[in-house]
């Protein structure tokens, strides 16, 4: 059982995240066991995981829904990452050396042939490699409460969604933002390791802000490939 639930908590977050699902829907345990072919009560323990993650929530009456994101909510998103990966990037950077700066060298040199070569995949490309980016400095930061704290933040679909209806400035200004920590990182500085992260997620939240009329009310354009691909 402890398999199945697994499984079924993988799949249900790969969709909640893509975007498979709209914010608000219901998700219904009887109708996913059946989709899934597999018993009620591995649903019910992913579904209890995805709300525990702040994925989906669980309301008498109402049964359990996909998350939908208030400005607090995105506000406070914002705020948690800024003060948690300012603190990820100072340690990162006293650890992480040279291994760390040719890491994010190259997932920055990954990101700009994304851009170059644009395409209807592009967004998808660059919020892959930007998660990676991110990931490479927690776990370089050698903290297991901070990757703890953080790894439900950088997963979480409106950071993701965030991508989908960036401008190509907005883009290009994120990767200046990575190339200037890969820099601190490079020559050691902790301090203004620190300092890039929260302006970089400063920028962000302030970028995202003005292109919200944009996104609310639809999903990102992949969504509908999204659907299908799990489906099949």
């Amino acid at each position: 059982m402890a398999v199945a639930a697994e499984k079924a908590y993988e799949l249900l977050k790969q969709r909640v995240i893509a975007g498979a699902y709209a914010p608000g829907a219901q998700l219904k345990e009887e109708h996913i066991a059946r989709e899934l072919a597999i018993s009620r009560t591995p649903i019910r323990a992913a579904l209890k995981r995805l709300v525990q993650d702040g994925l989906a929530t669980a309301d008498a009456g109402r049964g359990v829904r996909v998350s939908e994101w208030t400005e607090f909510d995105i506000q406070e998103t914002y705020e948690l990452r800024g003060l948690l990966e300012g603190h990820a990037a100072e340690l990162a950077t006293r650890r992480g050396g040279a291994a760390l700066a040719d890491r994010l060298d190259e997932l920055n040199a990954r990101m700009e042939r994304a851009l170059a070569k644009g395409g209807d995949s592009m967004a998808g490309q660059l919020q892959e490699i930007n998660a990676q980016f991110h990931r490479a400095i927690l776990e370089a930061s050698g903290s297991p409460r901070l990757r703890a704290m953080l790894a439900g933040l950088i997963d979480m679909p409106i950071v993701i969604r965030s991508y989908f209806i960036s401008t190509r400035q907005d883009l290009v200004q994120s990767l200046h933002h990575h190339r200037d920590l890969a820099a601190a990182v490079r020559i050691g500085d902790p301090q203004l390791a620190r300092q890039v992260m929260q302006l970089h997620l400063k920028v962000a939240a302030h970028r995202f802000g003005l292109r919200r009329s944009e996104f609310s009310g639809t999903q990102w354009p992949g969504a509908t490939t999204a659907r299908r691909r799990t489906a099949a």
